[in-house]
């Protein structure tokens, strides 16, 4: 049964995996550069990237073509999934 699931989610809704992924590491990236005490030309590039993820997130959910209750639902998803990861990223941090 997971390996069932496991297998839509790759292959049926594999943007909507993206999205997550997406939120996830853009929040991470988020996180750490508002941390630094003196940005520099990295982090500047490190926040462009976390800018790209975001909008590669939500250009992954337009280009699903799943239902839209399943899209907003992968965005408020995605957004939870991010607001965790920023937070347990500011506690290392």
């Amino acid at each position: 049964m997971i390996q069932n699931l496991a297998q839509k989610a790759m292959t049926d809704h594999k943007y909507l995996t993206n999205a997550y992924i997406g939120g996830a590491v853009a929040a991470i990236l988020i996180r750490y550069v508002a941390s630094v005490k003196t940005p520099g030309v990295f982090d500047l590039i490190l926040a462009l990237i976390a800018v790209c993820a975001i909008v590669g997130a939500y250009l992954a959910v337009a280009r699903s073509n799943a239902d839209a209750g399943l899209k907003a639902a992968t965005i408020v998803g995605a957004a939870v999934v991010a607001g965790l990861c920023f937070y347990l990223v500011s506690l290392i941090v």
